[in-house]
């Protein structure tokens, strides 16, 4: 995803215009180290069905570019799914699903279940900590219990902790 956050929205939109540049770009992501068949390990290989798809050589495994990845048995066009990842990750306030649904014109659900996968993708594995001067805060969400004063704890509150990052003079990214 650090790799969206670098570029600006028209340096973007001249890099993917068409699908196939969004497949070609996928595929060197995804084969960067070189290509290994999933079925049998073989890393020769030839042009797959699909744009820069690879077919094995040995087996005839055909293994498209979106197999394993965000973009796996999407509903509408890569290229769509490009624009509303690039939305998603670089909007401050996160791209609501409803939004993204107008403006990119797939059903809502489509778009929130794609959210969802994004959304999962960008969970700290711990890679990517946050830097900087980091503020946390905490609270606890729920109502006031009868018999109990209102700070008291509960089973019917949930505690929420917030941190986020404050890097040259911005908020960087939260959690």
């Amino acid at each position: 995803m650090r790799i969206l956050k670098d570029i600006d929205r028209q340096t973007f939109k001249d890099r993917f215009t068409t699908k196939e540049d969004c497949y070609f770009f996928l595929a060197e992501l995804k084969w960067h180290e070189g290509y290994s068949c999933k079925r049998c390990e073989s890393g020769m290989h030839i042009k797959g069905k699909q744009p820069a798809s690879r077919r094995c050589s040995k087996c005839g495994y055909d293994e498209s570019t979106t197999t394993g990845t965000l973009f796996h048995k999407l509903k509408f066009g890569i290229d769509k799914a490009f624009e509303m990842l690039y939305e998603i990750v670089t909007s401050k306030k996160g791209a609501n699903s409803i939004w993204l649904a107008e403006h990119f014109g797939v059903n809502q659900k489509t778009a929130w279940l794609f959210r969802q996968k994004v959304q999962i993708a960008m969970k700290s594995s711990e890679q990517f900590p946050l830097e900087d001067e980091v503020h946390v805060d905490e609270f606890e969400i729920g109502t006031p219990q009868k018999g109990e004063q209102g700070r008291s704890k509960s089973d019917k509150k949930v505690r929420v902790v917030i941190a986020f990052e404050h890097r040259k003079g911005k908020s960087g990214r939260g959690c």
